[in-house]
């Protein structure tokens, strides 16, 4: 049997509370440390990750608008042949007011037909647009007009009964709703819901004799749909609690406008006009909608979207931002960012 001497028995000995601390205190000044780094790396990955999300909503936002309105008024000629409408009761609908290709709104003053899609309509509330034109994509061209039989003779085609067409050879030009079609044309009755006034398309040249007269559109002449989009502020159904930017345009073959929310966490737009008084095609002044007196003199438009973060905790502290040349102080931790963009609205300017 081995026996341990005693210099052999003590040579192996446990930690003592003292170094016991220190290595739980360098444990815990560890972990802090990789917490900290954690905490700050993912701080950073939702801050640039809100920041880039802002900036793609306000990108898109800009464009999809931008682009309406330098499209508004196009009837494939210049603006010195304005647009007939023989769509019943078109000059009262805004969505149909082919004549006022761009139409504005201030906050408090929206008309029923966007408040009843949901537009927030407060004072010094944010603004509303509403923008038409012809679409330049699958333009048509006439081959023959028969404005008593009320048709007019094309290529093979994918229009409905229903939908809203433009028509025009740059001597006059007419809005017309698609009564019935065939796989070579398309009639214009006076039938359909809203329907038109009268199977023919030109202005008449008396009132007292009907709502429109009879004109033949030669061959060669331009056929294309109409476009006709809403822009508004409203609450977010995605995102309780926020606002979103919207989108109603006229779809289908009733003339009914479906809506769509187009963006989320757009909080704000303002719209300035520009308008031009002396008839040269530039901008006199920029002015606010219920200061536009007259839609026909608008050439431009200036937008300005206030876009917010989807987080509430973004910022370390209260972010100040300017909008519409005034100073805000939020009072939440929400990152903020406006953009603007003035547009001409070339289909106006020559």
């Amino acid at each position: 049997m081995t026996t341990l001497s005693p210099s052999t028995r003590f040579n192996q000995h446990g930690l003592t509370l003292v170094e016991l601390l220190i290595a739980l205190a360098i444990g815990l000044f560890l972990v802090g440390g990789i917490a900290a780094l954690y905490i700050n790396t993912r701080s950073s990955f939702t801050y640039s990750n809100e920041v880039a999300r802002i900036q793609e909503t306000g990108r898109f936002a800009l464009d999809t608008i931008s682009r309406d309105i330098r499209m508004a008024g196009y009837n494939g000629c210049s603006r010195s042949v304005p647009t007939f409408s023989v769509v019943n009761n078109s000059s009262a609908n805004p969505l149909l007011n082919i004549t006022t290709p761009i139409q504005g709104y201030q906050g408090g003053d929206l008309p029923s037909e966007l408040t009843s899609a949901g537009a927030i309509n407060v004072s010094d509330g944010p603004d509303a647009l509403i923008l038409l034109g012809g679409s330049s994509s699958g333009e048509m061209v006439v081959g023959s007009h028969d404005p008593v039989a009320a048709q007019i003779d094309t290529f093979a085609h994918s229009v409905k009964s229903g939908e809203f067409m433009i028509v025009t050879d740059c001597s006059n030009a007419s809005m017309f709703q698609v009564s019935a079609v065939g796989t070579n044309f398309i009639q214009h009755n006076a039938s359909g819901t809203p329907g038109n006034c009268s199977k023919f398309l030109s202005p008449p040249n008396n009132p007292s004799s009907g709502c429109a007269a009879s004109y033949v559109y030669k061959p060669g002449s331009s056929l294309m749909r109409v476009f006709s989009n809403a822009y508004f502020i409203g609450d977010s159904s995605l995102n309780n609690g926020t606002r979103s930017l919207y989108a109603m345009a006229l779809e289908g073959t009733t003339g009914t406008p479906v809506k769509r929310e187009l963006l989320t966490n757009v909080e704000n737009m303002q719209i300035l006009y520009g308008v031009d008084t002396d008839g040269d095609g530039a901008v006199n002044s920029y002015v606010t909608a219920n200061n536009v007196g007259n839609w026909g003199q608008v050439v431009s438009v200036r937008i300005s979207l206030l876009i917010r973060s989807t987080g509430t905790n973004v910022t370390t502290a209260a972010q100040p931002y300017t909008y519409m040349d005034a100073l805000v102080t939020p009072t939440d931790r929400v990152l903020r960012q406006v953009f603007s963009e003035t547009v001409v609205a070339r289909n106006r300017t020559y």
